[in-house]
């Protein structure tokens, strides 16, 4: 019986956690809620370059590498498949609705070592700085998504198209990031 009011107490601070945790989310979600995803028809994207397949880490704020953005396609990490075309790039995570950033959005790529949840070697993410529409605010979020692609071949053949497709390359990455390769 001793065992039962600290087992109450576990029990109570478990579904607290679980409680905050789901407030949390909630919260990142409304604060994205402004954001339009970025879609296009299959027809308008052009020919396929080539796809990589890998693993989708999050989309953060620009310089903001803790401040995760929360829109359908780009809210959880997981494998995704990244098709690059020649209008712009496919962020395909598996189980989520396909994002595509027009090129003319796409800001800058290069390499990361580290975001949200995510430390890994140095150049071991690629980073995809880009800019979304907001309903709230009439100049575009600058975001930046981070992917880790299955080897160092596949993220220099992902920053090399990539770059090919920016129009007017710009080094603006974040100062404690490892920065641009354009």
């Amino acid at each position: 019986m001793d065992k039962l009011p600290a087992g109450a107490v576990v029990i109570v601070f478990l579904l607290l956690l679980l409680w905050l945790m789901y407030r949390g989310w909630r919260i990142l979600k409304r604060r994205s809620a402004h954001l339009a995803v970025p879609r296009l028809d299959v027809e308008a994207r052009g020919p396929e370059a080539f796809t990589l397949s890998g693993l989708y880490v999050a989309t953060t704020r620009q310089g903001e590498p803790l401040a995760r953005v929360a829109v359908p396609g780009l809210a959880f990490r997981g494998r995704v498949h990244v098709g690059v075309y020649s209008a712009g790039v496919l962020i395909a995570v598996t189980g989520e609705p396909e994002v595509f950033v027009a090129s003319s959005r796409i800001r800058s790529v290069g390499t990361s070592t580290w975001t949200i949840d995510r430390v890994v070697e140095t150049g071991g993410m690629v980073r995809l700085d880009w800019s979304i529409d907001s309903t709230k605010n009439p100049e575009p979020l600058a975001v930046e998504s981070y992917l880790r692609l299955a080897s160092p071949e596949d993220s220099a053949r992902l920053i090399e198209a990539v770059t090919a497709l920016i129009k007017t390359p710009t080094t603006d990455a974040p100062g404690s990031q490892e920065g641009s390769l354009t």
